[in-house]
């Protein structure tokens, strides 16, 4: 009786065991996966063989990755890296995720400037000078007459030699105002030369200036035209004639002075 007791309890402890195992195999077979990634965390392969052996099914791939691309046949391989994308948004997407309002806002703004018209160019004021001219004018009965008369011109530096060359050229005829007028300054005269020195306009004539054929009122009036014109300038008071550069006492076999400055009273 002893021994079938035995052995009854013996083939009872083999069939729990057996039940055991089973159960802890379809167990693992269940969680395999938690089971291996317990045992890979814990590092128990390393401890008990040395070295933790690779599963294929967990393989993740790194934070880095190279990928390469085949290209065409005669190409060299082109590597790419593939890096984990940052949290972050680069500036250019942020500038794309700006709202609708700041958008419509800055297409609002002009591209460019509207260019503004020119502005009408003023006159430059006192851009004319008005020079006081001596002509002569003959009455019926002969008598020689003076008369001043007032020309614009244009501004310089010289307004002295403009009025000069003004009265040699004679009066302009197609102006209402200087249509009776005359001047007896022998044609072909010129000025040579022109300068002031302590209120006497010292005037250089060519040797043309000394021939009058009117006589005596001629040589007087050519004078007078000269004197008159240029004392209307604030700074000459008196004229000081001058021949080919040079000084003469007398003008002319009339005889008339110019040895010394002449004035308005001269005459």
């Amino acid at each position: 009786m002893a021994d079938k007791s035995s052995k009854k309890k013996t083939g009872l402890t083999l069939a729990c065991i057996i039940l055991a195992v089973l159960v802890i195999f379809i167990i693992f077979l269940v969680k395999k996966d938690t089971i291996l990634t317990n045992l890979k965390e814990t590092r128990f392969f390393d401890r008990v063989f040395g070295s933790t052996p690779e599963f294929v099914e967990n393989h993740t791939p790194s934070e880095k990755e190279t990928v390469k691309i085949p290209l065409a046949p005669e190409s060299e391989e082109v590597v790419i890296k593939v890096e984990p994308q940052s949290p972050s948004k680069p500036a250019a997407e942020t500038e794309k995720t700006k709202t609708p309002q700041a958008q419509s806002e800055k297409k609002e703004e002009p591209a460019a400037e509207t260019k503004k018209p020119a502005q009408e160019t003023k006159p430059v004021q006192n851009a004319y000078t008005e020079l006081q001219l001596c002509f002569v004018e003959i009455d019926a009965d002969g008598s020689i007459n003076r008369k001043i008369i007032k020309r614009q011109v244009a501004k310089n530096d010289s307004p002295l030699t403009t009025a000069i060359k003004a009265v040699l050229a004679g009066p302009d005829t197609t102006k209402s105002e200087e249509r009776n007028c005359i001047s007896l300054i022998p044609n072909g005269t010129k000025l040579l030369g022109a300068r002031v020195s302590d209120g006497v306009a010292y005037l250089d004539f060519s040797d043309a200036f000394e021939i009058n054929t009117n006589g005596i009122e001629g040589y007087t009036a050519q004078l007078m035209q000269i004197v008159y014109t240029a004392t209307t300038f604030s700074t000459v008071n008196s004229v000081q004639f001058l021949i080919e550069g040079q000084k003469k006492e007398y003008l002319g076999s009339e005889g008339q002075w110019i040895g010394s400055p002449l004035s308005r009273t001269s005459f």
